[in-house]
């Protein structure tokens, strides 16, 4: 299950891109909570290795 980097909230994330990097399927999902926003790789290497890892892109809202 997919965690945010940024409240580590984990559940439903408002899903807005979708793509492919070399092997890895990537989503841009926006936190329900923080609304901060981050990229979720995941994918299967050539040589058959299992990989997932999220990368933060856009710092939370600290306002409001």
């Amino acid at each position: 299950m997919v965690k945010c980097p940024y409240c580590s909230y984990e559940g439903e994330f408002k899903l807005l891109k979708t793509w492919k990097f070399r092997f890895y399927e990537v989503e841009r999902l926006e936190c329900p909570r923080c609304h901060g926003v981050f990229n979720h790789y995941k994918g299967i290497s050539p040589t058959g290795k299992k990989s997932e890892f999220v990368i933060r892109v856009k710092p939370r809202s600290t306002s409001g």
